[in-house]
């Protein structure tokens, strides 16, 4: 089927991030029509009457992409800028042109920040986003975005906590900097701060009492990814730079070959403002990482390697043993190394 035989409908303008089932549904409504039809029309064979975003999404092979982008009046790129799993392609190959099925399990359904709405004025059915993390930061408004299959609300002002959006800036710029493989080190980050909060290490009983009293949400589970997040990237920056180092055989600052540098952990402890808490516990999580992350390569095969070029410092990094078959977007542990859970004892790590 060509574009051609596409009717001509009322377009609309998508919201950034929505869920493809949530635009064909409000394309739908918009237009009065049934939201079977506009599927029919995109190329469905068997199109459902109806369709719920926050159990449901609706896949594209790139035909029919196109051919639901002249519905919306505009163009299939736009319509992937806009929609992520559009953009993902995961109807393609084989799969009919047009798939609605259950949320997989690497996306997310999440509600869109209400100050964001506020632009749209065409906006008369819920909009519904498609997240490739249970949770989002707003940084123009400041507001987690967030699933609720946990308990807990499913966005929350970060007014008196501007800490968390710059920290979710730096961390924008450390994926920048190291490219794919910042996901894996981001997750391997909030599974170490998980696990000092828990313990009622590090920052629990001040800084992160902190947080949480201006939450007022108390010691709940749901917020520990909020309390913890400036805290994490900061770990995170220093695992990049751990594995820069690593990368080329190198112990980070030069420490003696084979050894768990004590360093390496000082000095993000240095970057924490918390280097009495990880010389007083702290230190042990980071080192149950370190030992994941370890040079394995003999002495003398690292001195023979060559000096890194000039500028590696700037190039993505590669991803690294112990990660492999690193998911792009799915509940961050699930990218991690650490098979340590919240809510698991901590002993073990002691």
């Amino acid at each position: 089927m060509g574009t051609e035989a596409v009717p001509k409908l009322v377009g609309l303008e998508p919201v950034p991030g929505e869920a493809a089932a949530s635009f064909v549904r409000r394309l739908a409504h918009l237009n009065g029509l049934p939201v079977k039809e506009v599927l029919r029309d995109a190329g469905a064979h068997r199109p459902p009457g109806e369709l719920d975003p926050w159990a449901q999404e609706v896949f594209f092979g790139e035909q029919a992409a196109a051919r639901l982008a002249v519905m919306a009046w505009r163009t299939p790129e736009e319509l992937c800028r806009a929609l992520p799993t559009l953009a993902a392609g995961t109807g393609g190959g084989r799969r009919p042109s047009v798939r609605v099925g259950p949320w997989p399990g690497q996306w997310t359904p999440l509600e869109p920040c209400a100050a964001c709405l506020t632009r749209h004025d065409d906006l008369v059915t819920p909009v519904v986003l498609a997240g490739g993390d249970p949770w989002q930061v707003c940084m123009r408004h400041g507001r987690w975005l967030r699933s609720t299959s946990d308990g807990g609300p499913a966005q929350v002002s970060l007014a008196g906590l501007e800490e968390v959006v710059r920290a979710h800036r730096r961390r924008v710029r450390l994926q920048q900097r190291v490219g794919p493989y910042a996901r894996a080190l981001l997750a391997d980050a909030l599974q170490v701060a998980a696990a000092w909060w828990q313990g009622r290490q590090m920052g629990s009983e001040t800084l992160w009492a902190g947080r949480e009293a201006v939450l007022g949400t108390g010691r709940q589970r749901w917020a520990v990814p909020l309390v913890v997040y400036p805290e994490a990237v900061i770990v995170a920056e220093a695992m990049a730079v751990y594995e820069r180092q690593r990368q080329w055989g190198r112990e980070f600052d030069n420490g003696a070959p084979g050894w768990v540098s004590k360093r390496w952990i000082a000095f993000v402890g240095e970057r924490l403002g918390m280097p009495g808490p990880m010389e007083h516990g702290g230190y042990r999580m980071l080192r149950q990482w370190t030992l994941q992350h370890r040079i394995t390569a003999p002495v003398v095969d690292r001195l023979a390697q060559p000096a890194p070029p000039p500028g590696y410092r700037a190039e993505h990094l590669p991803v690294m043993e112990p990660h492999q078959g690193l998911p792009e977007r799915g509940a961050l542990e699930d990218a991690s190394c650490l098979d340590w859970r919240l809510g698991r004892p901590v002993t073990a790590l002691e």
